[in-house]
């Protein structure tokens, strides 16, 4: 795959855009890397979230100052590097100080994918929809995927985010709904990111779902090799605890997340 840049952007803070950048795009694009740590560029004048991930070893992690005067030339000379990289902008006025530097510096049109976060609530879908709206006033060709963000399970994801597909039951009005604004080649332009403690417990570990998924590690041995020696029960504790993010976090990536980065290939016309 050719370098790529991905950038996450909402007009909404607390949407998770941190959680959508280190456990689906920094995994993303570091598996198309070589397995080698990607450039993380974090743009964020009231949040670094992302440094709850302070153990990861898939990204560079670099921030940026949205309030610097050479902003338009920074952005300029990071986006043209021969690398790839996932552009994590801040919310609030962040986004739009960051997306007018890209609209003035034509860098925009170097972005290959643009994910929307957004939760299930009515907010959410009018602020996600005038981000969509914003970024294809800025470039109308580009690549943009909606992640629906601590969904509770697949199968009535269409109920709970009906802020993107509409009311199914009918009861309600679906102007504001996000579906209403895409054209048809778009509406399955979305990608499902379940809400699950693997997440909370990835971020106390430090690490990423991918990251604790591909861990060689064989903990039920390293419990008997512990139990063998006479170790305290809080070591075994602690172990069996591991064995079950691991067994879960696996899971996690082979049904959630492997289904998101599919859609990303997709996207940005990746060939396997």
């Amino acid at each position: 795959m050719n370098n790529k840049k991905i950038m996450i952007v909402s007009s909404k803070g607390g949407v998770g855009k941190s959680t959508v950048s280190m456990q689906v795009i920094a995994p993303y694009l570091y598996q198309h890397n070589n397995k080698e740590a990607i450039s993380y560029y974090e743009f964020d004048e009231e949040n670094n979230d992302s440094l709850s991930f302070a153990d990861s070893k898939l990204t560079n992690r670099i921030v940026g100052s949205v309030s610097s005067p050479m902003l338009k030339e920074e952005l300029a000379e990071i986006i043209s590097k021969d690398e790839n990289a996932c552009f994590d902008i801040g919310g609030n006025k962040s986004t739009s100080i960051v997306l007018e530097a890209l609209e003035e510096s034509g860098m925009i049109s170097f972005i290959d994918l643009a994910i929307i976060p957004l939760l299930e609530g009515e907010q959410d879908g009018i602020n996600a929809c005038i981000t969509y709206s914003v970024l294809k006033g800025m470039k109308k060709d580009l690549n943009i995927m909606f992640m629906l963000n601590r969904a509770r399970d697949l199968e009535h994801v269409e109920y709970q985010f009906d802020n993107y597909f509409g009311d199914l039951r009918g009861f309600f009005h679906d102007k504001y709904a996000i579906k209403n604004y895409l054209i048809d080649d778009e509406i399955d332009s979305y990608g499902v990111l379940i809400d699950d403690d693997v997440i909370k417990y990835s971020r106390k570990f430090g690490l990423t779902i991918y990251e604790i998924a591909k861990q060689d590690r064989d903990f039920v041995s390293e419990m008997i090799d512990h139990k063998e020696k006479g170790s305290d029960k809080e070591e075994l504790k602690l172990l069996s605890f591991k064995n079950y993010i691991n067994k879960n976090s696996t899971k996690y990536y082979v049904d959630v997340l492997i289904p998101i980065f599919k859609k990303m290939d997709t996207l940005l016309g990746v060939i396997k």
